[in-house]
């Protein structure tokens, strides 16, 4: 599949369905619809997956936690679309084991914790990965000999999945183009069109090349995440802002000493947190704290640094952690539906659906493990708004895999490049390096190809030299602010 950008089809048709973001939810609607019969067409001001939807704990997972705040409806939903995502994305998510150590004096009680997974593994029922484990003192250390054995009571064991977040979101939009949608990252919509108070279509510009154009649509829908509340003020000046972005920080450090995923709970505000093993190092996250710095530009600081370290050095008191040993940070919004007044960290991952007077549909929320249900949910809404009868049922079917590593040779560097560029849509270096490579997440981050790469990248877009010292810098920038030096 040859995934290009369209503009003269996204001038000149009329689509039954536009949808405004390319993160996770937007690319699976997107799919969806096109695949249920409607003309889709989808647009995004940047790339596919370069917002929360690609800076995630890579986890797809019935989400423990929700729990304790008696969500079992979510945990449920969420474990079900886990088994989907099991069977049909298999080269994407796969089973991993996660251990929790419950040490004295701890948030959550021993008995607590083993109740916890109990309930989860019985609302898993037939889609369960592999029974969890209760673990003495003794089993835990067996385990994991590296963690702070002082104070520790016990622990469990149990499963759920881990993910390559950027690649399935990526891979859901190549699904949606090869189905027949319109795919367009780095276009943006900066108004709306109306007829008679309905929304008819966007005003875009095109990013690349700052054309201006009208999109025109029979429905519009807002998935964009933390810029939500954006569009919806778009549409009319008067719009209750209906999500609140917490930020999310996320470390990539050096190898720490374990073989399993541990679920911890940080000392300081009782979160939970994850240590991960990831591609070789290990990923360590999350914060989640409020925000109000420019949506386009989220950096992890000093403090959410410190706060990831400080909890990890608790449970490897003997490795030397400190921030020498972070290959890179990655942070991210949330778009947690707006309930004033709660503490973030409690705000519940559901979403939201909000249909606006002028019939723009915003949703908001919802975790990476729905993505594929929520996409269900609001297409159902699109179609019976455009009211045609012969429209099809949702389609499970897997995505991908698309993905260059399997047939390309890795070490020519032009094919890899020429693939992401003709294939993928990559057309600026972060496009390639942080997402269809994720040479990013490394300990060189490519800086030493650099050059090479932006070289031959431009042979394919026509850079000038100026524009290649522009791409270049700019990538320098994203991993200098990213190292959180």
């Amino acid at each position: 599949s040859r995934m290009k950008r369209d503009i003269e089809r996204l001038k000149n048709k009329i689509f039954d369905l536009l949808v405004i973001g390319g993160g996770i939810n937007g690319c699976a609607i997107a799919r969806d619809a096109q695949l249920r019969g409607a003309k889709a067409a989808l647009i995004e001001k940047n790339d596919f997956a370069c917002g929360a939807s690609g800076k995630t704990t890579k986890l797809i997972h019935g989400g423990i936690r929700y729990l304790e705040q008696f969500n079992f409806k979510l945990v449920y939903e969420a474990l079900h679309e886990r088994a989907i995502l099991l069977k049909t994305v298999p080269h994407l998510v796969k089973p991993l084991e996660f251990i929790i150590p419950v040490y004295k004096g701890g948030p959550r009680p021993l008995f607590k914790i083993k109740s916890g997974v109990f309930l989860y593994d019985l609302l898993a029922i037939r889609e369960n990965i592999r029974k969890h484990r209760a673990l003495k003192r003794d089993d835990l250390i067996a385990l994991e000999a590296n963690i702070e054995p002082h104070n520790l009571k016990g622990g469990v064991s149990y499963y759920d999945a881990q993910m390559d977040d950027i690649r399935l979101c990526l891979d859901n939009a190549i699904s949606a183009y090869d189905a027949g949608c319109c795919v367009a990252n780095k276009v943006e919509a900066i108004g709306f069109t109306k007829e008679k108070e309905r929304i008819c279509g966007i005003k875009a510009e095109d990013n690349l090349t700052n054309e201006k154009f009208i999109v025109r649509a029979r429905v519009i829908v807002n998935a964009t995440g933390a810029w939500s509340n954006r569009i919806m003020k778009m549409d009319n000046r008067q719009a209750l802002a209906i999500t609140r972005p917490t930020k999310g920080v996320h470390i990539i450090y050096r190898k720490l000493p374990h073989k399993h995923a541990i679920v911890l709970s940080a000392r300081k505000d009782k979160r939970i947190f994850f240590i991960i093993p990831w591609r070789g190092f290990s990923l360590i996250g999350t914060t989640d704290t409020d925000y109000c710095g420019s949506f386009d530009e989220v950096y992890a600081d000093f403090d959410d640094v410190e706060y990831l370290l400080e909890e990890t050095r608790r449970v490897f008191p003997l490795e030397n952690i400190d921030r020498k040993g972070i290959i890179i940070t990655y942070a991210s919004l949330r778009p947690l539906v707006n309930t004033q007044g709660r503490p973030a960290s409690q705000v519940s991952r559901e979403h939201l659906i909000c249909i606006s007077p002028s019939g723009l549909i915003s949703l908001v929320g919802g975790k990476y493990t729905t993505y594929r249900r929520l996409a269900e949910q609001v297409v159902g809404i699109v179609l019976s708004k455009l009211g045609k009868i012969n429209f099809k049922e949702c389609v499970t079917g897997g995505v991908g895999p698309y993905s260059p590593s399997g047939e390309l040779d890795k070490t020519d560097l032009s094919k890899v490049i020429e693939h992401a560029v003709k294939n993928e849509m990559a057309n600026s270096l972060s496009d390639l390096l942080v997402r269809r490579l994720q040479v990013f997440f490394t300990t060189s981050h490519c800086l030493e190809l650099l050059g090479e790469y932006a070289r031959i990248m431009s042979g394919y877009l026509g850079w000038e030299t100026s524009g290649k010292e522009f791409e270049m810098n700019r990538y320098k920038e994203e991993v200098r602010r990213s190292l959180c030096i």
